[in-house]
């Protein structure tokens, strides 16, 4: 999957990037989007329903509506961040398998806690037939 990244302007964090390779990110989809805060190469979530103007701006919009320097100024600054697309993806990426695993161990959880306890029983239940 090749899918283009979403890049915008946060009135809250500056500039921005989706990933809409990391699965919770995908178009259509329940879950909170996974960001990354370009500022300071920090990931952060937010709720879905959240990422929409005036919070939000697509990169392209955000521009036209800034003065003609300005404009130029945040468009030079977002070049330099669309420059290191490759690291950032990678970064989101591992914090999206962090997440992963996180949510994968907290939902075996309570089954490995249940093992053990269902050993006991078992041992217990042998030595008192014997």
């Amino acid at each position: 999957m090749n899918e283009i990244p979403w890049w915008g302007y946060s009135k809250e964090h500056g500039w921005v990037v989706l990933d809409r390779t990391v699965p919770t990110n995908v178009p259509g989809r329940k879950e909170d989007l996974l960001f990354l805060r370009c500022r300071d190469s920090t990931t952060y979530v937010e709720k879905r329903k959240d990422w929409n103007p005036p919070g939000y701006s697509f990169a392209p919009n955000y521009l036209r509506n800034l003065t003609p320097a300005a404009s130029a100024d945040a468009a030079a600054e977002l070049q330099v961040f669309q420059s290191q697309w490759p690291e950032y993806q990678h970064q989101i990426q591992q914090e999206q398998r962090a997440y992963e695993e996180r949510a994968e161990a907290a939902r075996l959880e309570p089954e490995n806690q249940e093992k053990p306890v269902a050993r006991n029983m078992k041992k217990q239940d042998v030595t008192s037939r014997q």
